[in-house]
């Protein structure tokens, strides 16, 4: 997230630790979901923030910068253990769910935190704000944004899809997005940003065919294609209640604590 009933079980239980935030959604999954948006001048410009409101919400940011960094290196700690466990040659089930409870531990406090921070946030906010806030977080949780691309085509092998957004169209879901890894060049450089990927979601849940639309370097282009197109999962999309292939476009989003 392997024989088969291995990779089921284990696909179930990460996919609930991903989205098993104990502090209230609303509040955690702004951050998460967008990253550092105040410093996105189009997120600025829709929630007509003020010079000071961004200068407040970057403050409130750095004040709670040193806790989060903290946690989230707990949190890579304890995952690179689990994985570890896992690729054993000999599976140790006791210790994996154990390491198992410690990664959901690490995430929920990391979840607190940043809902700690996003709530004195939304503090500098007025209530119009926020809410707008909550619709481009809704646009973008799912890890699928729409794309100024034609509304159907071919691929150059002839082959037939649709792209989110087509008349008829139920978009993707995605079911398991493990994120992908800081390169050290990227940390040593402090690189932050989001990247942009187009691919193809298949009828079984895999996405293939991926392109960078959106790149950051410092190796995190291939950091991200490599993990999106072998470990995420989706939901697939479908035309007339049928699954079919899909085009559409995919943000991760790489930040710093």
């Amino acid at each position: 997230m392997k024989m088969l009933t291995a990779f089921i079980h284990l696909f179930v239980l990460s996919s609930a630790l991903m989205a098993a935030p104990s502090a209230p959604p609303a509040l955690g999954r702004v951050q998460r979901e967008l990253g550092k948006w105040w410093k996105n001048s189009e997120i600025v410009k829709s929630l007509n923030l003020s010079d000071a409101q961004v200068n407040q919400i970057e403050q409130t940011f750095l004040h709670h910068r040193p806790a989060l960094a903290r946690l989230y290196e707990d949190l890579q700690k304890q995952e690179l253990e689990l994985k570890t466990l896992m690729r054993a040659d000999r599976i140790d089930e006791s210790r994996i769910l154990s390491q198992t409870e410690l990664v959901a531990v690490s995430r929920t406090a990391l979840e607190k935190a940043n809902s700690a921070m996003m709530l004195d946030i939304r503090k500098d906010l007025t209530k119009e704000q926020w809410e707008k806030l909550q619709e481009i977080q809704e646009l973008r949780a799912s890890g699928l944004v729409s794309a100024p691309i034609p509304r159907r085509g071919e691929p150059e092998s002839g082959e037939k899809f649709y792209r989110v957004g087509d008349e008829g169209i139920v978009a993707p879901k995605c079911l398991y997005q493990p994120m992908p890894q800081y390169t050290p060049q990227a940390k040593e450089a402090r690189i932050e940003g989001i990247i942009l990927l187009q691919g193809i979601i298949r009828k079984n849940g895999h996405i293939d065919a991926l392109k960078v639309l959106r790149p950051l370097g410092f190796g995190l282009d291939e950091s991200a294609l490599d993990v999106v197109g072998k470990e995420w999962r989706f939901q697939p999309g479908t035309f007339n209640g049928q699954p079919v292939d899909i085009q559409a476009n995919v943000e991760i989003s790489f930040r710093l604590f």
